[in-house]
């Protein structure tokens, strides 16, 4: 049964069956075979003659069909779009099979048999029908065998037993070569390499290297060719599509976007050592050498600032639970691979795993490691996130199909780690192997779930050479690269909900979360092949229009950016160090300011210089961490040096910044240390420039810093090339010439090109290597021994530079701390002068934060929205006071006209204090805010299909949650709450909710058009009763609709006290544009049931009223 389970993931992912033709495809594509082993064997020739090549060249373009997948890219290079099976000599470096056995006709039925689709007679053929049941295929398939030997002496096979498309793999452990031997098909040396790496590594998208390109083959080509738009051909056994080496990495990282696994399989031996070697008549060897993901690609680093991809790989851990409630303690470990940032967290979270949706939305990992055993509510909230079912039973199937549709990819990981005992072990082991014994014990002193996260990711890490990233810091300490904790009572705590709904970041609609018109747009987008989106949940955008982060981002740098990004996401709590912050802010302003009006002392001419050239350096934190794994190019390590030397510079030795106290510290003598400039000094004086440029690492070190072996392969190069020019006399001599001087052409080296007449004089042993209508030209003997010999030599020196070149990066990656504080201090400054300049916008003033810290407040005066201000011409501004003293009120009922601007004042409020809490200038006259340790929302409505929730259902999910988390210290916004469901039951929760809410005592905003909550609530002295003021005016004869006119509004967005009269949503309605007669009848109805319902509540207090009476009556009788 395993070895049947092991043959179906092959048969059913790699060697997938060809689709069929359509009718236009008639012409061009005759021949569809049913799968990559059903194709005609063709033997290839050891030594092609002119006539073979010529008979292969007709018979390929007789059998050849390009599969056409519809998809085009403009993007895709000129030289990608040649066929992958055109070129005889792309096998040359592989030794032949044996010739085909002759089929018979008979034999030849047993393969081809009726199928479907309209060219399914094309030609004569018919096609293959596709294989439904690989299980039920192999059994057959072993039954075929044991019955005969040969393919020519078995019986037809029926409709539904393609017995050729298993001749691949193993069956009950039999060879490659035992099934080879019983069916009858032959494999090329390469192809049998592809079949090998296609056994071990099944779930991994091979780039294989051959000659000059790199080839796809069988699966893996079709979704080449669908997602880079390549071409895919038939060749000998399986499909084919080829890219050239150049382009290597750019289809890579493609493929790596669309969500597969790639592997890179290079050959580990080149011509000229294979050809003096022991195996120089076997096949060239070839290894998987690298593999990439979502989560472990790491850009290069650009000469210029680019928006780059920072996505984490996370594992999330799930302890077991006796819960009937179904809650569940979850540990959770991020790693950033292209920074090196590593953050963690340890969790109780209830059944609806909010606390889990929280760290997704606010880490956004591109790549899920999954365990096995989690719960059904963690499945389901990771599948949520993903965009697709996450299912550990179908872990091991190859090439999962959703792979391409989704932006989120999913790894599983083994279980063998799941036990808290066996984590420990390999963590120990692991760190005490790699000589970090120091960082040991605070890893251990971490919770089991966290360090079965972390071991189970530094497993999964190890094929991908990455482990590094987990060894680059310790736990704790003030700014060094440290594993930081997601959730700390430190920072504020921005929900799910609340990230998405006030728009912190810019972000694209959800494809399965929403019901609205765009998710039909993303929906339509999603289908498209090759189509790369994120899931159900919302992706990140850097530097889109609409969000808070777009406004507050004015760095220069990609590693300031994440800085600053990082402080948007988590707002300080701690009030000594937003002083601290807001006092660097007001300093680098003032700064900014005076550089304006040109008026610096030396000091603050520094910091100014500083903030002009920081926009200067490259992305010195992605490129440190490309250096510690060993991947940084030649190119990007000059550029790296380049930047570190400059950011060394910016501080000159006798200046010294005392005030502030954060910008003293941030340039302190500890970071910029005269050891660390001189480190870098030296680096770059063992480059040399022009070589690193070129990216030839053979001449990159400098003279006087060449290792020795490199030297010497070097001296052995020019020994040789000395001996080849000494040879010219002697050669000259041999053809009657005074003199002779080689030449070269085409890239081949030491010719002898000689006329056609002195030709004849040459001896019969020289090689002839070329020649033209009036010249030959010529190798000797000796100097093809010594060119072959001088390739040697090249290949060694090339090695030996590789490992030089690796051991330079080493001891660059031993600075690896110091050069990470002296980035991390770079960044703060960064995002501080971010800050600095947001706070020279007109209308901005620094915050005050209030000394009680016991309960939520804010007192703000004439403030603005700060996103909405910036993108619309006129704003007006608003000032909210609420919770400012011990008996004031803590709750706001917020009521008014549709479109009146309640949801941009509430949005206001929270936004202000998140800015106030990362230290920057808020827009405001005046504010004083008190310090929130939370932001809960609940606004706007939209359904989650792919966690199967209705609108309604997320409405009050939603609302749970918060109720659960609320402290006097969180401030709420709640926006028209239970409008998802009928009028009486909306209306009813709505009061229970807000009734909890003023007991538990939150800073809460409570918008909403039930009118009867301002009446419920009017006698509480910690309820205030709002609404944004307008004007009513009587409307023109012509806009008259039948009798009653239709009121006109004005709108003033101003707050104001006291409950509106009307929600004057006719009035919306006719602004939206809808038809006159519709709006008659609208008004008619909402008179009819005004009247009604006034009624009702008349007899209704008129009964109350009789039994007062009545009961009063009684009373006194």
């Amino acid at each position: 049964m395993g070895s049947t389970k092991k043959v179906q993931g092959t048969l059913s992912s790699f060697f997938k069956p060809k689709p069929a033709a359509t009718s236009g495809d008639k012409a061009r594509a005759p021949v569809v075979a049913a799968s990559s082993a059903l194709s005609t064997p063709v033997a290839e020739s050891p030594k092609p003659t002119a006539r073979r090549k010529s008979q292969a060249a007709e018979g390929a373009r007789k059998r050849r069909r390009v599969v056409d997948t519809g998809d085009s890219d403009d993007d895709a290079h000129t030289s990608d779009m040649s066929p992958a099976g055109s070129d005889e000599d792309e096998y040359k470096d592989d030794i032949a099979p044996q010739a085909r056995p002759k089929l018979s006709k008979r034999s030849i039925s047993g393969f081809l048999h009726s199928g479907t689709g309209n060219a399914g007679h094309s030609a004569g053929r018919t096609l293959v029908r596709a294989v439904s049941d690989p299980a039920d295929m192999v059994e057959r398939l072993r039954m075929r065998i044991k019955e005969s030997d040969t393919l020519g002496t078995s019986e037809e096979t029926g409709p539904d037993e393609p017995m050729a498309a298993a001749t691949f793999g193993s069956l009950d452990g039999t060879s490659i070569q035992l099934v080879q031997r019983r069916r009858g098909v032959k494999y090329t040396p390469l192809e049998i390499q592809v079949l090998e790496a296609k056994e071990r590594h099944p779930d991994i998208l091979l780039a294989v290297e051959v000659g000059y390109k790199y080839r796809f083959f069988g699966e893996d080509a079709r979704i080449a060719s669908r997602v880079l738009g390549i071409m895919c051909t038939c060749a000998n056994n399986f499909y084919n599509a080829s890219i050239p080496t150049p382009r290597l990495m750019v289809h890579v990282r493609r493929l790596v976007h669309a969500g597969y696994k790639v592997g890179v399989v290079r050959q580990q031996e080149t011509a000229a050592l294979k050809a003096v070697s022991d195996n120089k008549n076997a096949p060239f060897t070839r290894q998987l050498a690298e593999v990439y993901t979502t989560g472990t690609l790491v850009e290069e680093v650009a000469e210029h600032a680019i928006d780059s991809s920072d996505q984490y790989l996370m594992c999330v851990v799930e302890s077991p639970s006796t819960s009937k409630d179904k809650c569940a303690n979850l540990g959770i470990m991020a790693v950033q691979i292209t920074t090196g940032n590593v953050v963690y967290d340890n969790f109780e979270d209830s059944f609806l795993r909010s606390a889990l949706e929280t760290r997704l939305t606010h880490l956004q990992p591109g790549e899920l490691l999954v365990p096995p055993h989690l719960s059904s509510e963690t499945l389901k909230t990771l599948s949520s996130f993903a965009g697709h079912t996450i299912n550990y039973d179908e872990a091991r199937e190859p090439l999962l199909e959703h792979a391409s549709r989704s932006g989120v990819r999913v790894a599983y990981a083994s279980g063998d780690l799941a036990d808290p005992s066996a984590a420990r072990r390999f963590a120990a082991d692991f760190y005490t192997s790699h000589g970090a014994n120091s960082q040991l014990p605070q890893v251990l002193d971490l919770p089991d779930p966290v360090v079965a996260a972390l071991a189970m990711l530094v497993k999964y890490l190890e094929p991908f050479n990455l482990t590094r990233a987990m060894l680059t810091g310790g736990i704790g300490g003030s700014r060094k690269l440290l594993f930081a904790q997601f959730h700390t009572h430190s920072h504020m705590l921005l929900s799910a909900t609340a990230l998405q709904t006030l728009s912190v970041f810019a972000v694209t609609s959800s494809v399965m979360g929403s019901s609205t018109a765009e998710s039909a747009v993303a929906l339509k987008d999603l289908l498209k092949p090759g189509a790369r989106l994120g899931g159900c949940h919302s992706k990140y955008v850097r530097g889109g229009d609409g969000s808070l982060f777009s406004v507050m981002d004015h760095t220069r740098s990609q590693f300031g950016r994440r800085m600053l990004r990082r402080w948007v996401a988590h707002p300080l709590v701690s009030r000594d160090r937003l002083e601290e912050r807001m006092d660097a802010v007001e300093y680098l302003k003032v700064v900014m300011e005076d550089s304006d009006s040109g008026d610096l002392t030396r000091e603050r001419q520094v910091v100014a210089s500083i903030h002009a050239k920081i926009g200067q350096l490259v992305d010195v934190e992605r490129g440190l961490c490309r250096i510690q794994y060993r991947q940084a190019s030649p190119q990007e390590l000059l550029r790296i040096l380049r930047s570190f030397e400059c950011a060394m510079s910016l501080l000159p030795d006798d200046i010294e910044v005392t005030e502030p106290r954060l910008i003293a510290q941030l340039l302190s003598r500890d970071t910029w240390t005269l050891d660390l400039r001189r480190s870098i000094a030296e680096w770059k004086v063992q480059i040399d420039y022009k070589s690193a440029k070129s990216g030839h690492k053979e001449t990159l070190f400098t003279r006087g810093s060449l290792h020795d072996k490199i030297q010497q392969h070097h001296d052995q190069i020019a020994a040789i090339e000395s001996e080849l020019e000494s040879s010219a006399t002697t050669i000259a001599g041999q053809l009657g010439l005074s003199s002779l001087e080689f030449k070269t052409i085409s890239g081949i080296d030491y010719l002898i090109d000689v006329k056609n007449a002195l030709a004849k004089q040459a001896p019969a042993n020289w090689v002839k290597i070329s020649g033209t209508k009036t010249n030959v030209r010529f190798h000797t003997p000796f100097i093809v021994e010594k060119l072959a010999e001088r390739e040697r030599c090249r290949e060694a020196l090339r090695q030996a530079a590789r490992d030089a070149y690796n051991e330079f990066l080493g001891g660059i990656a031993e600075k690896y701390s110091e050069l990470r504080e002296l980035i991390s201090s770079l960044a703060t400054l960064d995002a501080l002068f971010s800050l600095a300049q947001l706070a020279r916008t007109e209308g901005y003033c620094r915050p005050e934060f209030a000394t009680n810290t016991d309960n939520a407040s804010v007192d703000l005066v004439d403030a603005v929205n700060p996103v909405l201000s910036q993108s619309l011409p006129t704003y007006v501004p608003n000032s909210v006071s609420l919770g400012s003293g011990a008996s004031s009120p803590r709750a706001m009922i917020l009521t008014g006209p549709n479109a009146g601007g309640k949801s941009s004042l509430i949005r206001t409020v929270a936004l202000t204090s998140i800015m106030a809490q990362c230290g920057s200038y808020v827009p405001a006259r005046q504010a004083r805010l008190s310090i929130i340790d939370a932001i809960y929302t609940r606004i706007g409505a939209s359904d989650n299909l792919m966690a199967g929730e209705s609108t309604f259902m997320v409405e009050m999910r939603e609302t749970a949650e918060l109720m659960r988390q609320i402290t006097p210290r969180s401030l709420v916004i709640i926006d028209e709450l239970g409008r998802g469901t009928s009028t009486h039951d909306g209306a009813a929760i709505a009061y229970a909710v807000l009734d909890h809410l003023v007991s538990a005592q939150p800073l809460t905003f409570f918008v909403t058009h039930y009118a009867h909550l301002v009446d419920a609530f009017a006698a509480n002295t910690l309820v205030r009763s709002c609404h944004m003021s307008y004007l009513e005016h009587q409307p023109k004869s012509a806009d008259n609709i039948g009798k009653v006119p239709i009121t006109n509004i004005t709108f003033l967005y101003k707050l104001a006290d006291g409950a509106s009269a009307d929600s004057f949503g006719l009035n919306v309605a006719r602004m939206a544009g809808l038809p006159a007669s519709l709006l008659l009848r609208a008004r008619d109805r909402s008179l009819w049931m005004r009247t009604e319902m006034e009624s009702r509540w008349a007899a209704k207090c008129a009964r109350d009223l009789r039994r007062a009476i009545s009961l009063a009556v009684s009373d006194s009788s």
